[in-house]
Formats: C-alpha cells, structure tokens, sequence
C-alpha cells in the first residue's frame, strides 16, 4: 500500500492562486503512473500535488499527454470519457467518494458502495473551486502535445455524508487516477496498484492511504 503524507498549508483566506502557488512549492507530491491492464499501455505523464487545511482538502494535477478531449459541460457528466484526472477517497467502511474532474473543470462527484452509489447535487458541486489551464470551454477530441495543470479546493463539506475537518496526525485512505475512456488512446492509470481483471477505479479495497501531517 502506498502512503501519502500531506501538509497543512495554513492558508488564511485560501484562493486558487494562492493554493496553486503553494502546492507547486510545498505540496506532497505523488505519482500517478501504473498501467495496471496490459491491453492498455499508454501513459500520459501525471503527477499530484496535495495538501490541505482543517476545513478543505486542495489537489493539483499535472498533466501531459498527446490526446485531449473534453465534451462534457453538465455537473455529474460522463467526464470520465475525456482527459480526466479522479481523486477516490473512504473515511470509513460505510462508503466512498469519487470526485471526477476533466480537463476544463466539469466535475462528478458520487458517494456509496459498489453498484449503490448517490451522486452530490449540482450545487454541491458548484462549491468545489477549480481552475484548469486548459480553461473552461468544450475541447474536442484532438490529438499533438498537451500540457496542463487542473487545481481545485474541496471544503470539508463536499463529503456530504460525513461531518469531517482535516487535523494533523488523521488519516484516510484513497486512490488518484488518470483516464480517458473516449480518446484515441483509453488509458487508465493509478496512484496506487489496482488488482481487477479489467479497468475498475471503484476498489476502495486497493486504496493507498493519505497521513496528514
């Protein structure tokens, strides 16, 4: 199992520029780079930053890859199917959240079990704050030589099934992900090993675990 000690950034009136320009200097960083089904080889080079105050959790993706796409513009969109950078995370063995965000910003975010999971209302969503490069505006499928960073602030709220704040010495397990199911070359890559016959991002059973420090 991997293990991810993150910071706490003591941000006092975080923005996205300001948690942006502290996770690129101070942020725990962890690769996300295991093709974990042979049938899909490609990897994009993908990196994380990550750290966090007592009422949010803030992440960085840094991404490069030779094929882009990002049609998806509603909350809870099949996102997945473009550029998409996921963070999966359990605080217990109730249930776990996924937060899937493309490459110009478009979220999903859902909690449950396998096979019964709720999805978080439009709202809720809409009080993630995240910032892309890449900006936000539809991308089509297109393919040459990509670069870009996908920051977000997720407040302590977001996990809306729990009443949670963030305190050193706290830890929880979770995974980070990068796909693409609909570009010209699907690749599904993880932080931590997933052991699945085919591509399964829902194995809170082959989560890492993230220490808060």
């Amino acid at each position: 199992m991997n293990t991810l000690k993150i910071p706490q950034l003591g941000l006092t009136a975080p923005s996205l520029t300001t948690v942006s320009q502290a996770l690129t200097e101070r942020g725990a960083l962890a690769s996300i780079n295991l093709a974990n089904w042979s049938e899909y080889p490609y990897q994009p080079r993908v990196s994380l930053a990550m750290g966090y105050d007592e009422d949010a959790l803030y992440l960085k993706f840094f991404v490069q890859e030779e094929h882009i796409r990002a049609v998806e513009t509603e909350p809870n969109g099949s996102v997945w199917e473009d550029s998409c950078c996921e963070f999966f995370c359990s605080f217990d063995d109730r249930g776990y959240y996924n937060l899937e965000t493309n490459c110009i910003g478009t979220q999903l975010l859902g909690w449950g079990v396998k096979g019964d999971r709720e999805r978080a209302s439009a709202s809720l969503i809409g009080t993630i704050q995240k910032h892309s490069t890449l900006g936000n505006q539809p991308i089509k499928a297109q393919s040459g030589k990509f670069e870009y960073q996908l920051t977000m602030m997720v407040p302590a709220t977001s996990f809306y099934a729990h009443e949670v704040t963030f305190k050193a010495g706290e830890s929880f397990h979770a995974n980070f992900y990068k796909c693409g199911d609909e570009t010209a070359q699907p690749h599904f890559l993880s932080w931590n090993p997933i052991s699945a016959p085919k591509p399964d991002f829902h194995r809170p059973d082959c989560f890492g675990l993230v220490e808060l420090g």
